[in-house]
């Protein structure tokens, strides 16, 4: 995930809280972790009214920490990975990389989940591996997308859902998940957190705190999170959050269909509204 950050990228609407926060920490991370607030004000292209409070939100929930420098800079909170807390214990398995997650997920996203969801058409991709295609931007390009369309005895018409999902191995957990979700929950109806826990570290007290601290964020942004013992064992996925749902604006859903899915999956998508 890449991707430099496009002009499209930073175009978010001001009343998009989340995504103003994605989309600031996104660009303090490409100009190496540190960044004059002049010059961070100037490549966004933000106002007054629309840097500073988004900002100071960021130095307030622990994200970002003020510097020195002319006119003052700012920059990353470190966020340990769960790594280090474990690696003095004997691992009984070998460590599980984020690639070797996603088709053991992608298929239990593909049955048991979407059964347990309802709907009644799904498509399930993989779209961490479309190479070098472009997203458009930093954390533009989500690890799994799950096209649904739902009904409702009740209700009348059909419901669609774009949600993607966010896989993290152990080693790679931090609370910069959220936000890598919420950069992708401006084009998607829902966002999801995935965390691969194995029994072994689940009773480690820092990983235990660091998923407290996720689950915090999470639930302050409406993000969804799942932690799992094992990949492909649906009994072990623990829902934690149910990711709120959104209406993006269309434009920004047509755009995200078109980048991020395969051609099989846009005339599948097609099929249903016909």
């Amino acid at each position: 995930m890449s991707d430099p950050v496009s002009d499209s990228a930073l175009e978010a609407p001001v009343s998009d809280t989340d995504a103003l926060e994605a989309l600031l920490i996104a660009k303090v991370r490409e100009k190496g972790g540190q960044v004059g607030n002049v010059t961070l004000q100037r490549e966004l292209g933000w106002n007054d009214e629309r840097y500073w409070p988004i900002r100071d939100r960021l130095v307030d929930g622990g994200h970002l920490e003020l510097g020195r420098g002319k006119g003052g800079s700012v920059r990353l909170v470190p966020q340990t990975t769960l790594q280090e807390s474990v690696d003095a214990a004997p691992a009984p398995e070998p460590e599980i990389t984020e690639s070797a997650l996603y088709q053991p997920v992608n298929d239990v996203l593909d049955k048991e989940w979407a059964r347990d969801m309802r709907f009644q058409n799904h498509r399930v991709e993989i779209t961490a591996r479309a190479g070098r295609r472009d997203t458009g931007g930093t954390w533009t390009r989500p690890d799994l997308v799950v096209a649904a369309l739902r009904v409702f005895p009740h209700v009348p018409g059909k419901f669609f859902d774009l949600i993607t999902f966010e896989l993290k191995a152990l080693n790679g957990i931090n609370v910069t998940a959220v936000f890598e979700a919420l950069a992708h929950r401006r084009a998607a109806t829902q966002a999801y957190v995935w965390l691969h826990v194995p029994k072994d570290a689940a009773d480690n007290e820092d990983v235990v705190a660091v998923l407290e601290r996720i689950e915090d964020e999470a639930k302050r942004h409406g993000v969804g999170l799942i932690v799992a013992e094992t990949p492909e064992n649906y009994e072990t996925w623990d829902t934690r959050l149910r990711a709120t749902r959104f209406d993006p604006d269309p434009e920004f859903l047509n755009e995200f269909i078109a980048q991020q899915l395969s051609g099989l999956a846009r005339d599948e998508l097609a099929k249903w509204f016909r």
